[in-house]
């Protein structure tokens, strides 16, 4: 059984006086445990503190503010936390959420998420009441935001909910500004990856549009943003979702930095580091049908919109060409793969490809997909 959060991982949250006194909590309760017949006095001698602080333990009260944290927690069935826990995707889409267009208050006053959709912000709110078994709006609000334009945030300020994800790794106060990680749980098995990263990129994926000149796409790309001390950071976390993306067949490119008009309160400025992703064809195809994108529908709509109409060019481009090249020089003039020819003519077209149909399967994930051409006679034409 692979456990990723313990009791003394929420504890860890808290700072170091408070995880002497649940040290101190938990020696007082194993001598009496071992010992039924030891007063609380007798045990405060023995731990070398005050008779008031054990005698309160005695009595049942003033249980540490960490141990009441995890007692919650138990209660709710996430600690321990483990890899096969029933909700784990939804622990990892909710986490996703934190470094993308969400985060945890430095002051920890209030888990959240930001959003120009209100649907996207009552959908996070609606997966935190589910996951901790909440009442509807408990502990939580949504308000307006935004300097410019319209946009929404979610907040919760239930503080056991808050030390649970920042035991799991979430990020706490302005993400800029400090190292971000992708945490090695999210890495554990693929299911849990995509949730993770399905957020992230529903936060951070810049969505491209057919270029001008009709014959590409524009950029396709995850930015975040970061200080010039952590570029060496951002390069690092760049590089894992690099690596999850490649796991995948999905080629990406190098990662581009440029300014950014972001400053903190000692005007301290920051970076744009962005993850480009090929723009081909067939590898946007990819990236639509092997990941997801959550708490975002305005992307997805926006990336099937541009796939349909770039499907479409390529269709028709490719027909006109055929009538005086062969096959093989009109795709390769098109930059078509026989994989992305065969999506051009057999696929009506790309919208709600998130929430239906996927034309790609788990063989493609593991590089099968040209075996599973060549078997059902896709690629049985003349090149």
């Amino acid at each position: 059984m692979s456990i990723i959060l313990t009791e003394q991982d929420i504890i860890n949250t808290y700072d170091a006086r408070q995880q002497e006194q649940c040290r101190l909590y938990y020696g007082y309760k194993r001598i009496k445990k071992e010992n039924p017949a030891f007063g609380y006095k007798r045990i405060s001698r023995l731990l070398g503190q005050p008779y008031a602080k054990t005698r309160w333990w005695h009595c049942g009260r003033y249980t540490p503010f960490p141990i009441q944290t995890v007692e919650w927690l138990k209660e709710k069935g996430l600690i321990p936390l483990i890899l096969d826990h029933p909700k784990i995707r939804l622990i990892a889409k909710l986490a996703g959420a934190t470094l993308g267009d969400g985060g945890v208050f430095e002051n920890l006053n209030g888990i959240f998420l930001s959003s120009m959709e209100l649907e996207s912000v009552q959908e996070f709110g609606k997966d935190i009441e589910g996951l901790f078994g909440l009442k509807e709006a408990e502990n939580s609000r949504i308000i307006e935001a935004g300097i410019e334009g319209h946009s929404w945030c979610y907040q919760n300020t239930n503080r056991n909910i808050i030390r649970f994800f920042i035991a799991l790794g979430a990020p706490k106060g302005d993400k800029s500004f400090i190292e971000l990680k992708i945490p090695d749980w999210i890495k554990m098995r693929e299911s849990i990856e995509d949730e993770f990263f399905g957020s992230l990129f529903g936060a951070e994926l810049g969505v491209p549009k057919v270029h001008i000149s009709r014959r590409s796409l524009d950029t396709l790309s995850l930015g975040i943003t970061g200080s010039d001390q952590l570029a060496l950071n951002r390069m690092e976390f760049l590089a894992s979702v690099a690596s999850y993306l490649n796991k995948r067949s999905i080629k990406t490119g190098k990662i581009s930095i440029s300014d950014h008009k972001k400053k903190n309160r000692k005007g301290e400025s920051t970076k744009i580091y962005k993850l480009l992703i090929s723009t081909e064809f067939e590898n946007v195809v990819k990236f639509i049908t092997l990941t997801k994108m959550n708490y975002c529908t305005h992307k997805k709509r926006k990336l099937e919109k541009t796939m349909n109409e770039f499907s479409d060019i390529k269709k028709e481009k490719f027909e006109e060409m055929i009538q005086r090249y062969d096959k093989k020089s009109a795709m390769n003039l098109l930059n078509l793969t026989p994989v992305a020819l065969y999506i051009i003519q057999n696929y009506e077209n790309f919208t709600n490809v998130y929430e239906t149909e996927r034309i790609y399967d788990e063989d493609i994930v593991k590089n099968k997909w040209y075996q599973i051409l060549l078997k059902d006679g896709i690629l049985d034409f003349d090149l």
